[in-house]
């Protein structure tokens, strides 16, 4: 058998098994493909958009008020609610494993703790990566620098239509104004929808408050405060410009089963 006939009978017997080969494989990888867009559908539909983080950047208007003391007080008016931008976990997040605990901690929040924990090491670790993100993504524009209050929430399916990890951006001398409930109540917002924000940033602001108290009192008395951050608050310089769209008060009858488990009505 001369040479050239050698080589095309090894060819068309191995021929047959490289072709079924490829079609296996080509089914094998279009069954899974379908399978996770299914698998994607549903959670679209579900309004589970966890695979996905987004910057959001709270404009807030206030008026002042006396107090009970006759003091002036300052009370929040108006809630704006600006994205400053969006990513996939995957690209936020590089490390597989640390992308893996966000999401299963973003899992794991109710209507009452809608911040996402960032306790631990692990947690030391995301909010540091989360604050890289925030800041590449928030810049330092041609615009008055404040100090501004970063945590990391995911508002769940009883208060959000939509349910991405969000990256909270807000003042710190406007998260202030959200501590008092009846002041809250009577916040107005661009959307509807933005009620559960308001909660959100009531939960934030006591958060906060309590956070920053313990820290001064373990610095005071010379103590570790390592891990014990939950939010950091950063220098930026961001636009609090915005166009001056109709805000109408929140429906809040929508959240009246959360808010009496909350007590607050």
């Amino acid at each position: 058998m001369s040479l050239y006939a050698t080589v095309w009978e090894e060819l068309g017997g191995r021929g047959a098994s490289v072709v079924i080969g490829l079609l296996l494989g080509a089914a094998v990888t279009g069954t899974f493909a379908r399978l996770e867009r299914r698998r994607q559908r549903r959670r679209i539909l579900d309004g589970d958009a966890r695979d996905t983080v987004v910057i959001s950047h709270h404009l807030v208007e206030s008026e002042e008020v006396p107090s009970a003391d006759g003091s002036p007080k300052r009370r929040p008016t108006a809630l704006r609610i600006r994205t400053l931008g969006q990513a996939e976990l995957s690209r936020v997040v590089p490390n597989g494993h640390l992308a893996r605990v966000l999401a299963e901690r973003a899992f794991h929040v109710t209507h009452r703790h809608t911040l996402i924990s960032m306790e631990g090491r692990e947690g030391s670790y995301l909010l540091e990566t989360l604050t890289n993100f925030a800041c590449d993504r928030a810049a330092n524009g041609p615009f008055e620098h404040d100090l501004y209050v970063m945590a990391p929430c995911c508002e769940p399916a009883d208060l959000a239509e939509h349910q991405p990890i969000t990256i909270l951006l807000i003042a710190a001398a406007d998260l202030a104004l959200f501590e008092d409930w009846p002041a809250c109540r009577e916040t107005m917002t661009e959307h509807s929808s933005d009620g559960s924000r308001i909660l959100t940033l009531m939960e934030m602001a006591r958060r906060y408050k309590m956070e920053q108290e313990e820290l001064v009192k373990r610095r005071l008395a010379g103590e570790r405060t390592r891990y014990l951050e939950t939010m950091y608050v950063l220098d930026l310089a961001l636009d609090r410009r915005s166009s001056p769209v109709p805000v109408k008060p929140v429906p809040w009858g929508r959240f009246e089963a959360i808010l009496k488990e909350m007590n607050l009505e």
